[in-house]
């Protein structure tokens, strides 16, 4: 039985109690001339609510039932039995109350579902836009485009699926690392495609980026009301990722010098899943890396650029790092593995 199935047989209990209950306060309260039957509205309705419209009509015919004049007298002091004809118009209204609160909450749940599923429309409209933007950003730097962002996006799942992170914080990385470099569309070419090592002046202006991708961040939450806790923290992830992917664990990265736990957590393993995929792709200034030469690089630096911990975890994951590199690289791309 699912949860659905449980809570369903969970709520016909609570009714069915609630029937007993109510005839019961009827019966002790003096008979039907006192204001207790009203009580049987509220297991009808809840029925309609929360069952469906034929469970909401058994239950009020089952209340109708129950103030019959062959179970419930009029009054009980003195013994007065009700007339067929009041009962018959009490067993009516039930059941209208029934069939009337089914059909207004299925109206309001057909829109309800249809506002949803625009809603849905519109955010994945609004998702692919983003990553639109995203894959004019990988295009300037590189021609991996989209391929690296997936990638990004698998390995940040093995990582904090490792670490045992809620699903919606697992989900909420996961998306989030698409934006690491958006800030890198205020970078020059000259300096994204040169071929060979920067300049120190160069290095400078190249490491701005995250910095201007933070401001391209704000921007986006600074010109929306933002209730919405999930879509609020799913923003302050994104910005942790842009502005903090570069942090090293010793605090000689850039841009502010963090280290350590100061660098959130997000970041951290943004940091890791970022670097193994730049080494394994082919860049102006590099060849690509091997998978085993990958792996060296980040293990050689565990406590220095990354936290020891995030690379004890990704030397476990190593082998599904490679897979996942693979699966989502173009062909051409593809080197062979000799780990």
């Amino acid at each position: 039985m699912n949860s659905k199935s449980r809570s369903q047989a969970w709520i016909r209990l609570i009714v069915a109690a609630m029937l007993v209950s109510i005839y019961a306060a009827v019966w002790f309260t003096g008979g039907t001339v006192s204001a207790a039957p009203h009580l049987f509205y509220i297991p009808i309705i809840l029925s309609a609510l929360a069952l469906s419209w034929t469970e909401s009509l058994a239950t009020a015919v089952i209340s109708g039932i129950l103030m019959s004049r062959w179970l419930m007298p009029l009054t009980r002091d003195p013994l007065v039995y009700q007339t067929t004809s009041n009962w018959i118009l009490r067993l009516f209204i039930l059941v209208s109350i029934s069939l009337w609160t089914s059909l207004v909450f299925s109206f309001w749940e057909r829109r309800s579902k249809a506002y949803q599923a625009q809603a849905q429309e519109f955010a994945q409209l609004y998702r692919a836009s983003l990553h639109a933007l995203v894959d004019l950003t990988e295009l300037r730097d590189s021609d991996v485009t989209g391929r690296h962002i997936n990638r990004l996006h698998h390995y940040t799942k093995l990582l904090t699926s490792y670490f045992n992170l809620r699903e919606e914080q697992q989900n909420m990385i996961a998306w989030s690392i698409a934006f690491h470099d958006i800030g890198k569309v205020a970078t020059p070419d000259r300096i994204l495609k040169k071929p060979g090592p920067l300049t120190e002046e160069e290095w400078e202006i190249m490491k701005e980026h995250p910095l201007h991708g933070g401001k391209i961040i704000d921007s986006i939450a600074q010109s929306v009301k933002i209730s919405d806790p999930f879509v609020h923290q799913y923003l302050k992830t994104t910005r942790e990722i842009v502005l903090y992917h570069h942090e090293w664990y010793d605090g000689s990265g850039y841009p502010f010098g963090l280290k350590g736990e100061e660098i959130p957590f997000s970041a951290r393993i943004a940091a890791v899943c970022d670097v193994y995929d730049s080494l394994r792709s082919k860049r102006p200034y590099k060849k690509p890396y091997t998978h085993a030469e990958a792996v060296a690089q980040i293990l050689s630096e565990c406590g220095t650029h990354f936290d020891p911990q995030i690379c004890q975890a990704f030397e476990e994951l190593a082998d599904q790092f490679d897979r996942v590199w693979h699966e989502h690289s173009h062909e051409e791309q593809k080197i062979p593995n000799t780990a």
